[in-house]
């Protein structure tokens, strides 16, 4: 047994497609630039192997809030009218089963995107 064994999934990168996850959780973290985006806690549901890459959803940028509603709509929501109709929200879609796409958009700088699909369960 090699003494790095428990960490070898984490080379394993998930092919680019579409799969089920679950939302475990979410969280806003302060990035090393000062930003707070939304930071998903996804759990692979079906198929494929390997590390999933993070979902980040930048909120505070105008183009990425949009992006977050044009997901959410797309997972049967509609636009939340207020900062406490988000949290609630995103406390609904915890546990959620959710098809996703990931895209890698820059190999070199190993540069992937998570996309929400739809709402499986």
């Amino acid at each position: 047994m090699g003494l790095f064994d428990d960490i070898e999934d984490k080379f394993s990168v998930i092919e680019d497609g579409r799969y089920v996850v679950k939302i475990e959780d979410y969280r806003r973290e302060t990035t090393k630039k000062g930003t707070k985006p939304i930071r998903w806690e996804l759990s692979l549901i079906d198929g494929g192997k390997g590390q999933l890459p993070t979902k980040f959803s930048h909120v505070e940028s105008n183009a990425g809030f949009q992006i977050l509603l044009r997901e959410l709509r797309n997972l049967g929501f509609k636009k939340p009218r207020t900062t406490i109709e988000l949290e609630v929200l995103l406390e609904n879609l915890r546990g959620s089963l959710v098809e996703i796409e990931i895209t890698t958009k820059d190999v070199d700088l190993d540069l992937r995107e998570v996309t929400f699909i739809k709402r499986v369960y």
